[in-house]
């Protein structure tokens, strides 16, 4: 798990150096490193808040198919297929801005965690002769130290804060670290701490993973309402909504846990986050969708004119191949069961079913008919 942060960390902190080189101070330029990561997914989260109102234009057809095909869910699968390949709309397509958020974090973790070696630059040969003069020299300190532990280098300027004068390291340069350790703050929070609940010793320090808490639930009610406004007749999901309301009490357990900078950028990220949903919200409204699919319909059309198969098609071609896979295994083991009549259609429709085949294969017309 350790190379996910040491690769992740590695671009993610030279856009931090950069930042903090320009602001010289570490709270600020979490704030404008949360935007800059924003921005970096704006583009894919326009495509799922696109999808998502696509689809939410799409119920009441969705509905009536459900209802026509109740008792046979094979024929609903392949009809909701075929209704989102007409459509141009992709259901998966919200899991990407997930992925995405779930690796950005490795990131963000590598650069709090290891801002000796993200944002000042120190080799990973002067960081391991530092934490052996702390294991050493500080053994209050070392006693947390844990095998791998990412919170090394922020255990170092605890250390350092300590007792600077002990530091005797190579390339470990004392005036740098106290300038480093003087910004690493914001609004009077030491961002390197982790959060306490039983200490109220700093209420700033202390309010950082409520703060993130209720923005993330902000976050999910506001979701909730907008979904049940343009989605009035969706059965209310229990399990679902007991997950979408765990995540407030989760960013809470999970900034208690970590260095102050994460839960902050936590905060900053769901900020962020809530008001890029909003301004899209107000963007997608029925009417402008209702131009975009017409646009994105003719734009696919188009594209996909010279045989070209769209995400759709190949999943429709999935299942039914899979379908007649099952299909004719399933009448193969029959065959010694059927009547001689049912044979001869049998054998009869596994010729129709080759001959379409073979049509659909190289772009030619058939009829059932013929």
């Amino acid at each position: 798990m350790n190379i996910l942060y040491d690769i992740l960390g590695v671009p993610f902190g030279y856009v931090m150096r950069f930042i903090y080189g320009l602001v010289q101070n570490y709270g600020i330029a979490i704030i404008l490193f949360t935007i800059f990561s924003k921005v970096l997914l704006f583009p894919i989260n326009y495509k799922t808040q696109k999808s998502s109102a696509k689809m939410q234009r799409l119920n009441p057809k969705l509905k009536a198919l459900r209802k026509k095909y109740e008792k046979e869910p094979q024929k609903l699968q392949e009809a909701q297929m075929a209704l989102y390949q007409e459509e141009g709309v992709n259901p998966g397509a919200s899991c990407l801005p997930m992925f995405l958020q779930f690796f950005l974090l490795f990131g963000i973790l590598a650069v709090v965690y290891k801002p000796l070696t993200h944002v000042l630059g120190y080799s990973g040969d002067i960081i391991d002769n530092a934490v052996k003069l702390v294991t050493d020299q500080f053994p209050d300190i070392s006693s947390r130290f844990k095998g791998g532990d990412l919170r090394e280098e922020l255990y170092i300027m605890e250390a350092f804060k300590q007792d600077s004068s002990l530091f005797n390291v190579a390339g470990f340069n004392n005036g740098d670290v106290s300038n480093f350790l003087s910004h690493f703050k914001f609004l009077g929070i030491d961002l390197g701490k982790t959060p306490n609940i039983k200490d109220f010793s700093n209420i700033g320090l202390w309010s950082i993973p409520f703060i993130s808490g209720i923005l993330q639930l902000v976050m999910t009610v506001y979701s909730q309402i907008v979904n049940k406004k343009r989605n009035p007749d969706q059965p209310n999901m229990g399990c679902m909504n007991v997950m979408l309301y765990g995540m407030p009490i989760f960013s809470i357990w999970f900034a208690f846990n970590v260095p102050a900078g994460v839960g902050f950028y936590w905060a900053c990220s769901s900020l962020v986050s809530l008001l890029i949903q909003i301004g899209l919200n107000r963007y997608f409204t029925p009417e402008r969708i209702e131009k975009i699919c017409e646009a994105d319909n003719a734009k696919n059309r188009t594209k996909y004119a010279n045989g070209k198969k769209s995400f759709s098609q190949r999943m429709m071609e999935a299942q039914n191949n899979a379908a007649s896979a099952n299909g004719s295994s399933s009448r193969n083991a029959d065959t010694d069961k059927m009547s001689k009549k049912e044979k001869s259609e049998y054998e009869s429709q596994r010729i129709k079913d080759a001959r379409k085949r073979m049509a659909e294969k190289y772009g030619d017309d058939y009829s059932d008919n013929e």
